[in-house]
């Protein structure tokens, strides 16, 4: 009994380097891939910084729309900085899934696949909550210089619900991108739309009753004076 329960504790630890061995080939696909990812990503982030450099040299684009939409969204980095990463992150993404396409099925091949598949989605999902913070820093900037110009007295409030309107906007699209409750937030957007269209209808509607019953007034002081005037 005693040599039978040795033998099966000498299969098992063989059994257990042997699933220890089988890791190793996958390890070093993917160590390769990740270099390789980080060398092609190193050259492309170099071409297009060195590529937007010579653009900027060449046509003074000082003032660019793309540095005003980053230092909206609150970034202070300048706009082949930001390019060079997104590039770069991009290429070791596709090596790295390149790797672990190169893997043989199996559990370890299905939950990389999951985990590098993940990783295209964050990157889109974070460049649409940039593009969100910065598109609706601009609309509550446009909206605020407009509304003061027109000696609105809602001016900030305005520009403030614009900037909150456009930002979640961008965030729910970024959320419906990574996948996460899509069914949560077409329901908030929902009860939010319909909670704004009520207050609107209510802020109207209390607002303007002086002049709604004043439009009445006059409208049934105009009938009974051309019902007086036929009757004469």
């Amino acid at each position: 009994m005693g040599r039978t329960l040795g033998q099966q504790i000498a299969l098992a630890f063989d059994r257990l380097l042997e699933a220890f061995l089988s890791v190793v080939p996958a390890a070093l696909v993917l160590l390769v891939s990740l270099l390789v990812g980080v060398l092609a990503g190193l050259l492309l982030r170099t071409l297009l910084r060195f590529a937007i450099v010579l653009r900027k040299r060449y046509r003074g684009e000082e003032g660019s729309s793309s540095r005003q939409l980053l230092r909206a969204a609150g970034l202070k980095a300048e706009p082949e900085r930001v390019v060079g990463t997104v590039s770069f992150w991009t290429a070791v993404v596709v090596a790295l899934a390149v790797g672990v396409n190169a893997l043989e099925p199996g559990a370890l091949r299905n939950v990389l696949s999951e985990a590098v598949g993940f990783l295209p989605r964050l990157l889109g999902a974070t460049l649409l909550a940039v593009v969100g913070l910065g598109a609706g820093a601009l609309v509550r900037r446009s909206v605020l210089l407009g509304a003061v110009n027109a000696g609105l007295p809602w001016a900030r409030a305005g520009a403030r619900a614009a900037y909150v309107l456009v930002a979640a906007s961008f965030v729910a699209a970024a959320l419906d991108h990574l996948g996460v409750g899509r069914s949560i937030l077409v329901a908030a957007f929902s009860i939010a739309g319909g909670a704004l269209a009520l207050t609107l209808a209510l802020a109207f509607g209390l607002g303007g009753r002086d002049l709604a019953r004043a439009w009445l007034e006059k409208k049934l002081r105009a009938e009974e004076e051309d019902s007086g005037i036929r009757h004469v």
